[in-house]
């Protein structure tokens, strides 16, 4: 390395660089302000921008540089953020500032952080750890995934064998969840991630209103949870849920994707989304292994 050409070169620049984030003219920066200013020269290297942001780099835990806000729901936000020492992408998942002294709210992050480090699956999103930011509110590192089911089928639609992955993948997640005892509640396509652009990289994710076994979102204190175009009849009735509620979220998902798809292309899809997502959750089948079994079949 020290022999290539352009290398002399480099060096001297870096160390006039070294020298510049060390020192201001001839006074010693602040180690705080120092390190404010190295995270920004690493951000750029990172994004690979020859300039400098003007804001400065928010630091979360002295470890993760947040990238970039990507969702803000009524009670949390998620953010892209980076590694400091490794330079890994990462998701973080919290409570807004707003919200940082509700109870309910405490109460279902540390339940999602709960679950999520429970599970351990190759199609389920991986919970890194739970975190407490300076100002108390709890927050979940999540394994970074780049694309969701919605935004892909959005540029270009699935043929009938990509279908047919994407359902293997979510089934096989499902049964393991459900082996756990967790029902998810929330599934759709906005909550299919991808963490490559292969269709093996399928992550189930966000377990915000999930219930650890049968139960209703009064558990929660919430009066109805969910995306109301993929949510069981009873979920949306504010009744009893169970594991079936998710094989009928997983049905319409199904539907959904089916839906530039003749009949003629993919009539066992058309007829297992049918079966997945009965009105009635004992016309449905009794498990995820079972409908997984069912696809196999087809």
């Amino acid at each position: 390395m020290a022999g290539e050409p352009g290398f002399a070169e480099i060096k001297k620049r870096f160390a006039d660089l070294w020298q510049s984030l060390v020192q201001d003219g001839n006074v010693r920066r602040p180690d705080a302000e120092r390190l404010l200013l190295t995270d920004r020269v690493r951000a750029a290297l990172d994004r690979g921008e020859s300039r400098l942001r003007d804001a400065p780099v928010e630091i979360i835990a002295n470890s993760f540089a947040i990238e970039d806000r990507l969702h803000e729901a009524a009670l949390t936000e998620i953010f892209r953020v980076r590694h400091r020492d490794l330079g890994t992408l990462h998701a973080i998942k919290t409570l807004r500032p707003d919200h940082a002294d509700d109870p309910v709210a405490r109460r279902m992050i540390l339940q999602e952080a709960e679950i999520g480090l429970r599970l351990r699956h190759g199609n389920i999103i991986a919970t890194q750890a739970l975190l407490r930011l300076d100002d108390g509110r709890p927050t979940i590192v999540l394994e970074w995934c780049d694309s969701n089911l919605g935004d892909r089928l959005a540029e270009t639609p699935a043929s009938p064998d990509e279908i047919r992955t994407i359902m293997t993948r979510m089934l096989d997640g499902l049964s393991a969840i459900h082996e756990q005892g967790i029902v998810h509640c929330d599934l759709s396509p906005a909550n299919i991630l991808f963490g490559t652009q292969s269709l093996e990289s399928l992550r189930i994710a966000d377990f915000g209103i999930a219930l650890q076994g049968a139960g209703t979102h009064r558990q929660l204190d919430l009066q109805f949870a969910g995306q109301p175009d993929f949510a069981a009849p009873e979920q949306k009735a504010g009744g009893m849920i169970d594991h079936r509620a998710d094989l009928f979220s997983a049905g319409r998902i199904l539907s959904w994707m089916l839906r530039t798809c003749g009949d003629a292309e993919a009539i066992e899809l058309h007829a297992l989304a049918g079966y997945l997502s009965q009105p009635l959750p004992q016309d449905r089948p009794e498990t995820a292994k079972a409908a997984l079994l069912m696809l196999g079949g087809l």
